[in-house]
């Protein structure tokens, strides 16, 4: 290859690479911003999953105490019954 057809192939790429960058550069900044929301949203995810994990027993300890609340008021209206029968 002469010197000519060298140069002009470095051209072309140089051609190609200043043609493509600016997209690339704006594809690239995009996938930052995206990586960014990413990382706030898992922090997110493990601030709502060490709440749940801090609420769950209370909400266990609750759902008992309503089925003890349902037995009794169930036995009280058998009584209720067997009063008025």
């Amino acid at each position: 290859m002469t010197a000519h057809e060298w140069i002009t192939l470095v051209g072309l790429g140089i051609t190609a690479l200043l043609t493509i960058a600016p997209g690339l550069m704006a594809v690239h900044a995009k996938l930052a911003v995206v990586a960014a929301q990413v990382a706030q949203l898992c922090e997110k995810v493990e601030k709502l999953s060490s709440a749940h994990e801090q609420r769950l027993p209370m909400c266990i300890d609750h759902q008992s105490r309503l089925e003890r609340q349902e037995v009794q008021v169930g036995e009280m209206m058998e009584r209720l019954r067997a009063l008025e029968g």
